[in-house]
């Protein structure tokens, strides 16, 4: 399917006739829009002149950087100068006629543009406009830079990995950032159901830490959720055990899975030793340890066979080619092939089915300003 082709299988797609406008950049908001894309919104991604800044960002062909790709495929870009007073003009225009605003400004930013809330809501009461932040438009950190991995120390997340692998350490790739955009996406949408009833538009606002509070406290706080707790962090029942050629994951959640699992390793006589343990943590860590010992004497086809047969919860820790490669990966048909204007790319369906319906990439990633020409004179001359 050609690039060009951003009109393509919207009409079979739940957000049909949903205008989304984005000016955001980096990852958060174009995930949000990534994901607005594929359930059919258009998406209008208005960039500065010269480009977004994060399209040539790692990985890159021909001027398209990978992580730009991936989170930008299925979008229609235009170029529209916001320090001009003619390109506040345009923005607008398209304002006027939008669903959505998605943007990721910095507090006071939009004001400083023209373009605060009670502006917008002149411009077009039915607009929901999406403001992601680090911190949120007030407070002490307010106005303080915010990225992925600052949002993971302040949030608890890189602690936690340091209890669990022993140094403190940043989660890689870009997990605040995606999943910020997944809930981004999530509020888009309860507002636009939320106006069917009201008729009006909404100002949602995202704050980055809020968001990994929400997303981390039912697990990783969980000794901090009963007034008063002051117990320690538990490690998880789960843990990766080497093998004498690779690696598994094994994660029994409960003792009747721990049992299964000493069976697997022909220890049973272990269990006992194991009951007599009245810390859970120190009883967890000599659990694995010893299992691991074990484990690291014959292959990993051995284990994944015999965890398998015993109802052990196990897999096999599989480096990037290995997923793309697994048959059930092909079977759920993940991915599909996509043309873009530096060649066919691999890209990743929306992964929910819709009465079994495949949300398949509907078209590659823009060129700069490639649909400028495509946008209808009212919205930009």
């Amino acid at each position: 399917m050609a690039t060009s082709d951003a009109t393509a299988d919207t009409a079979a797609r739940p957000l049909s006739g949903v205008t989304v406008v984005e000016t955001s950049s980096f990852l958060t908001g174009p995930f949000a829009t990534l994901m607005l894309a594929d359930l059919g919104a258009d998406v209008i991604k208005v960039e500065p002149p010269g480009g977004d800044g994060f399209r040539k960002f790692g990985h890159s062909r021909g001027g398209f950087g990978a992580s730009w790709t991936n989170a930008n495929r299925g979008k229609r870009s235009v170029v529209i100068d916001l320090k001009t007073a003619d390109g506040l003009e345009r923005l607008k225009r398209l304002l006027r006629k939008a669903d959505v605003l998605v943007e990721n400004w910095r507090p006071r930013v939009a004001a400083s543009l023209g373009l605060g809330q009670d502006v917008l809501t002149a411009l077009n009461p039915r607009l929901i406009r999406l403001s992601i932040t680090g911190f949120g438009d007030s407070g002490p950190l307010a106005a303080a830079p915010a990225f992925d991995s600052l949002i993971q120390g302040r949030s608890g997340l890189v602690q936690a990995e340091a209890r669990n692998a022993g140094i403190p350490a940043v989660t890689p790739f870009n997990m605040v950032d995606k999943v910020t955009g997944a809930f981004g996406a999530q509020a888009v949408l309860a507002a636009l159901y939320e106006r069917e009833r009201t008729g009006r538009g909404t100002h949602v606002q995202l704050p980055m830490l809020d968001v990994m509070g929400y997303f981390n406290f039912p697990d990783m706080f969980q000794h901090r959720t009963f007034e008063g707790d002051t117990s320690g962090w538990k490690p998880p029942q789960s843990q990766v055990l080497e093998t004498a050629d690779g690696y598994v994951v094994i994660s029994p959640a409960n003792g009747a899975q721990m049992s299964k699992t000493l069976n697997a390793v022909e220890r049973p006589e272990w269990k006992e030793d194991f009951k007599r343990m009245p810390d859970p943590v120190r009883m967890a860590e000599e659990f694995f340890r010893r299992v691991g010992e074990v484990v690291k004497q014959k292959p990993t086809a051995f284990w994944l066979q015999r965890f398998a047969e015993l109802d052990v919860p196990a897999a096999p820790v599989f480096d990037f080619d290995q997923f793309l490669d697994d048959p059930q990966v092909a079977h759920n048909r993940l991915f599909a092939p996509l043309e873009s204007p530096v060649g066919t790319l691999r890209a990743a369906r929306y992964p929910a089915r819709f009465d079994d319906r495949l949300l398949t990439p509907r078209f590659g990633p823009p060129a700069i300003g490639e649909h400028d020409a495509q946008i209808e004179p009212a919205e930009a001359p």
